[in-house]
């Protein structure tokens, strides 16, 4: 077995995956409650992988949720706040501003009270239900989704080429229902909500905090778990410098 990857490391794979080799891709990168303030969203726009990063390291230090963009934006939202990110905000990314799909999410949360980390049963149960879905995607040849451990539960994020149109929006709803009505118990549901093109997803090397960071309820770091052969020709890190 490979050794896990470290969190900068986990932070430039996935940029890699989103902007899959267009260097002019733009991401925004987005932090909720940031400093623990309610309301205060810290966001920036990046086409520069190390801006990118920095923003993602200082963001996971002051904040429990931090988010990224998965599909592709319109190139000038980057002039909103150009390779950095700030506190307060005012303007994030809409469905509107975004031009194309990429990847179409589905998360596996486990059910639980609000603003609670999940518990070392509930997460390990996420996962388990993550690779079942795998399983069938798979069976049902599905394009193979990268696989990423939220650190309460567990999401896939399916390549999904599409213009952002009404069409796709009604395939991406339809497509969760259906799994929805497959996979949902009492203890593990798949999100229906996410069927929206400017969704965020939680961004792998950053940690997650809920609540209070209890021995039974854990706060954990979101991690990569798999990518798919198919999408590793633009995550090739060998380049990259070490982190600091």
């Amino acid at each position: 077995m490979s050794p896990e990857k470290t969190p900068e490391a986990q932070m430039r794979e996935f940029f890699r995956l989103l902007q899959q080799g267009n260097e002019q891709a733009v991401i925004e990168l987005r932090a909720l409650n940031y400093e623990g303030r309610k309301n205060n969203t810290f966001s920036g726009y990046f086409d520069q992988e190390d801006s990118f990063v920095a923003a993602a390291k200082l963001a996971t230090k002051k904040s429990g949720g931090v988010y990224c963009t998965i599909n592709v934006c319109n190139p000038q939202l980057l002039s909103r706040r150009a390779n950095r990110a700030v506190p307060y905000a005012d303007l994030t990314t809409s469905d509107q501003d975004i031009f194309q799909r990429r990847y179409l999410p589905i998360d596996l949360d486990p059910e639980r009270p609000a603003g609670t980390s999940s518990s070392e049963e509930q997460h390990e149960t996420a996962i388990e239900r993550s690779h079942e879905v795998f399983e069938f995607m798979k069976q049902n040849q599905w394009n193979e989704p990268i696989m990423v451990d939220s650190g309460n539960g567990a999401h896939l994020l399916m390549p999904f080429d599409y213009r952002n149109d009404a069409q796709s929006k009604m395939l991406a709803t339809n497509m969760l229902k259906g799994l929805a009505k497959r996979f949902n118990d009492a203890q593990i549901k798949v999100d229906e909500s996410v069927f929206n093109a400017a969704r965020i997803m939680r961004l792998p090397g950053t940690m997650n905090r809920k609540g209070d960071n209890l021995p039974k309820y854990p706060h954990r770091p979101c991690k990569l778990l798999h990518v798919p052969h198919a999408l590793r020709v633009y995550t090739d890190l060998t380049q990259q410098p070490e982190a600091a």
